[in-house]
């Protein structure tokens, strides 16, 4: 993976991480828990607070200078104890994809939230026909705990599928 670099994105990157973002959910619309529309609507310092801050981080993967992806960390919302971390907003250009690439993604959130110490339990979750992102999670020894059906942003219902890895500091 010669010239292929992950690294977490500043704030200060923000105009590239929004249109990064923004192309991302306008080309799959289907794949993520926010629409275009939704994400249109974000003001700059929306988009630099999603960025970086306590408990979340957003990764950008280059090829050279050139964003290729992006993916995030955050802590779930759904756990009051703020124990577990959600991985989030995965998206590698199609023209890169097929490369490994996505072993990038993961060794950086699993890193960084293995670097914070309040997190016990990490969750993943994809559209069942995403076969592509289950691989990926399968590689990194995630266990499937549920599927639920969901309306996805493209007006698609399909089940999602719900993934955890148990960690320990």
């Amino acid at each position: 993976m010669s010239g292929f670099i992950i690294r977490a994105l500043e704030p200060s990157e923000w105009e590239a991480f929004r249109d990064f973002r923004l192309d991302a959910l306008k080309a799959a619309p289907g794949v993520f828990a926010f629409s275009y529309d939704q994400a249109t609507a974000q003001l700059p310092e929306d988009w630099q607070a999603a960025i970086k801050g306590d408990g979340h981080q957003v990764f950008g993967l280059f090829d050279g200078e050139r964003l290729i992806g992006i993916t995030g960390a955050f802590t779930y919302d759904g756990n009051p104890t703020g124990q577990t971390a959600l991985l989030v907003m995965s998206f590698i250009l199609p023209s890169y994809r097929g490369r490994g690439l996505s072993r990038m993604f993961y060794d950086a959130r699993l890193a960084w939230i293995r670097s914070q110490p309040r997190y016990r339990r990490i969750l993943v979750s994809h559209r069942k026909s995403n076969e592509a992102s289950r691989r990926a999670n399968q590689r990194h020894c995630f266990v499937q705990t549920k599927s639920v059906p969901h309306t996805w942003p493209d007006g698609e219902t399909e089940d999602e599928v719900f993934y955890e890895l148990e960690i320990s500091n």
